[in-house]
């Protein structure tokens, strides 16, 4: 028996009496979305090695490089969590630890994610003060402080570092530093933040701040990288003391001190993300380490946003200092629809970009430029092919200028 693709693309197979069944998918040959994109060839490779068990010397002492990489990555003099699950199993992570009924939280909603993050801190008990800006732009400090001011008894302040759907950054350095001095817990969604831009944990006073492997590392997705505070240590005993949360749940960080104090990591890791996480540490570690990999990705992004206006498009974000290294959104032109124009990228080209969430869905675009595609070949590369479906839609650009304008900036 034999029945072709089905509406999931899966095919069933009847071979030798044994039904088989096979995935096809067309696979783009290069991945510029928002996350994640294409993955290092040398990450590939290492995550096809065979498995070894988590228990012996070998894998702790591969584990403890990891952990030395992942602190010079945060900036921390403390060991980060390598905990198996996407990234936002982190941010709930942070919010199940943190908040307790009744705790004043305060959510920075800049983007689409920051704002659907208050959801999460009300599920813990969370009493939400929202702060709300047009989704091209950010949040200033300033309106920080006011909201603070007004709301003194504030436990906890979360928001987004780098919001990939708006493709717009926060001021990370001065939210977490003015939370510090108020003694305002800080949770920090830097998924597509660290290793592309500067974060600071220690120097800033940053209590809990979650990244993934699928943005700036250059790996595939599956894992959250957390780094914690002293204080956020205290803070999740004392809430799993007062709420009588289970602390061995899978949400708990209080099974990971076995891993921060006795290099003992509490659950069956994923090994072979954890090969990968290695391999991506390394290019970041051969390329002469963090600065110059926010280096390469600021390069990135300036040259991508100069051959965006040079060849006539329109950012979404309203200033340079409010625009994320790690992904531009453009706006889409009047009418063109964005899907047949991500459409023709993918099928006549073979490049994969991001449209947008929520409201912003068909008004802009999204190019992501992070980890291996964070460089100028895969820049023009992707101002070449967009240029060209905008043109097979009736709306001509001038791609050389773009190319141009992105070579030198």
């Amino acid at each position: 028996m034999f029945r072709d693709y089905d509406d999931d693309g899966w095919t069933s197979r009847m071979t030798g009496g044994i039904m088989t069944t096979e995935f096809h998918t067309r696979i783009p040959d290069l991945m510029m979305a928002s996350g994640p994109c294409s993955v290092y060839p040398r990450v590939l490779a290492a995550m096809g090695q065979q498995m070894v068990h988590h228990r012996t010397d070998n894998f702790v002492e591969l584990m403890l490089s990891v952990s030395d990489d992942l602190s010079k990555l945060f900036r921390t003099d403390d060991r980060v969590l390598p905990v198996e699950g996407e990234s936002i199993l982190g941010l709930e992570m942070a919010a199940y630890n943190l908040v307790e009924p009744g705790d004043v939280c305060i959510n920075l909603a800049s983007g689409y994610y920051g704002a659907g993050y208050a959801r999460v801190l009300r599920a813990y008990g969370g009493d939400v003060v929202d702060v709300s800006v047009p989704y091209n732009t950010s949040v200033t400090i300033e309106q920080v402080r006011e909201t603070l001011d007004r709301h003194p008894d504030a436990k906890v302040l979360a928001f987004v570092h780098s919001e990939t759907p708006s493709a717009s950054e926060n001021p990370m350095e001065a939210i977490c530093r003015e939370c510090h001095e108020r003694g305002v817990y800080t949770i920090v969604d830097s998924v597509s933040g660290v290793g592309g831009s500067d974060v600071r944990f220690d120097e800033w006073g940053v209590d809990v701040c979650v990244t993934g492997t699928q943005k700036c590392l250059g790996s595939t997705p599956g894992m959250s990288l957390v780094a914690l505070s002293g204080r956020a240590w205290e803070r999740a005993e004392e809430v799993a003391a007062r709420t009588g949360r289970y602390e061995r749940s899978y949400l708990s960080f209080l099974p990971w001190r076995q891993w921060v104090e006795h290099d003992y990591v509490p659950y069956t890791p994923p090994i072979s993300s954890i090969y990968g996480l290695k391999a991506a540490l390394d290019i970041i570690m051969d390329e002469g380490g963090v600065d110059a990999s926010i280096a390469r990705h600021e390069r990135a992004a300036k040259a991508t946003r100069a051959g965006i206006r040079a060849m006539g498009l329109e950012l979404w974000v309203d200033d340079d200092a409010n625009m994320a290294n790690s992904v531009t959104a453009v706006t889409v032109p009047d009418g063109v629809d964005d899907r047949k124009l991500r459409g023709i990228m993918d099928d006549e080209y073979g490049l994969h970009i991001s449209g947008g969430l929520g409201d912003e869905a068909g008004r802009l675009v999204r190019i992501g430029h992070m980890g291996y595609t964070a460089s100028r070949q895969k820049v023009v590369t992707a101002l070449g092919v967009l240029g060209s479906a905008l043109a097979e839609l009736g709306h001509p650009v001038d791609v050389t200028a773009g190319m141009e304008a992105a070579l030198g900036a």
